[in-house]
């Protein structure tokens, strides 16, 4: 037992914020801590894995990623893309013909690809990961959760035992001091990922034990190929939640470039246009 201000001696790097990829979101209370685990939650297709993969290469702290849900063509498709800021369909041929640039070899994020890792392998790989650099990640992301093998999966149903998992991940964010997201699913009503998406949104109700739960819906950009995701900070310990998901924090998506950034006054200003031209023409 210790006093509360002998806690300060013992929370290591716990509570330390990862640095700010997003202002727009910081500016929505949505600060990513180490020590700590975050949900993020959406539709398929609607930019979860870019993102994580955003914060992880944009704040240049040491990761670990469990990708059982991208392979590592598209990982690394993804991460030359954004790192070169080059076309998407350019990044793949450079990865075809094993042109690997520069700029993304010495990017301090390791990639394990098993398809259906296990709560042992994870456990695992953390552990050999801080036999060969001597500390465990700042960020450690599980891409996603319901591919994860655990002994708490019953019958093969991918959602029962999710809630003891999610247990799992948080001690393992409280012994590594790791900021762990992971990345889950939505309930039916939200797949189409165009609407809001509310805390009781979130696919088996696994939102207990996260200290910040994001859900994520995306809408149109001002031209074609560029979207606007909508950050919900749908729980937030440490911040200002809304559970049913209306207000968010925006980023500009740009799905060919896989670019994740801060709105720009002069793109909300043209989305802005867009809409208001939208709405005369109905």
């Amino acid at each position: 037992m210790i006093t509360l201000a002998q806690s300060v001696r013992v929370r290591g790097t716990a509570g330390e914020p990862i640095p700010t990829v997003w202002q727009s979101l910081e500016d929505q209370g949505i600060i990513f801590r180490r020590g700590q685990l975050v949900l993020i939650a959406a539709g398929p297709g609607t930019g979860k894995s870019v993102v994580a993969l955003t914060l992880s290469l944009q704040s240049a702290v040491p990761s670990l990623m469990f990708s059982a849900d991208s392979d590592a063509f598209t990982q690394l498709s993804r991460a030359i893309a954004q790192m070169c800021n080059i076309p998407l369909n350019i990044a793949e041929e450079m990865v075809i013909a094993e042109n690997i640039p520069g700029e993304v070899r010495g990017i301090p994020l390791r990639i394990d690809y098993a398809a259906s890792p296990s709560t042992e392998d994870i456990h695992d790989i953390l552990m050999a990961y801080w036999e060969v650099y001597g500390f465990y990640p700042s960020v450690v992301i599980v891409d996603n959760l319901t591919n994860v093998v655990s002994e708490m999966t019953d019958n093969g149903d991918p959602f029962s035992g999710l809630e003891g998992l999610m247990d799992f991940l948080h001690g393992m964010a409280r012994e590594t001091a790791a900021c762990v997201i992971v990345l889950h699913h939505v309930t039916g009503d939200y797949n189409n990922g165009d609407k809001p998406i509310p805390l009781n949104g979130v696919k088996g109700q696994i939102t207990r034990v996260p200290e910040m739960v994001l859900t994520i819906h995306r809408k149109p950009g001002f031209v074609e190929d560029h979207w606007i995701l909508c950050v919900s900070p749908v729980k937030n310990r440490g911040g200002r939640p809304d559970p049913t998901g209306h207000n968010y924090a925006e980023l500009h998506f740009v799905g060919g470039f896989m670019s994740v950034s801060d709105l720009a006054p002069q793109a909300q200003e043209q989305i802005e246009e867009w809409a208001h031209y939208e709405q005369e023409m109905i």
